[in-house]
């Protein structure tokens, strides 16, 4: 980038580092979602954080996990 030269050791470092930050936000992601499922008592999927029902054809509907985001981060403001 810049002329200066980064070991493949050092580089390899920074790379696990990001993964395991990576890592541990997706399980503390898990673990939210875990946490509101047993008090709201609410399926949950890979897509919605909140499956609220059932189409009849069988298709989830409900809260994705973008628009739950919102939702808490319009509550941390307030």
């Amino acid at each position: 980038m810049i002329g200066l030269e980064i070991s493949e050791e050092y580089e390899n470092r920074i790379q696990k580092s990001l993964e395991s930050r990576k890592q541990h936000r997706l399980s503390l992601k898990k673990k939210r979602e875990d946490e509101l499922n047993a008090v709201c008592g609410f399926e949950s999927d890979e897509y919605f954080a909140m499956i609220l029902g059932y189409t009849s054809g069988g298709f989830p509907y409900g809260l994705t996990h973008e628009e739950m985001e919102e939702i808490k981060s319009e509550t941390e403001i307030e």
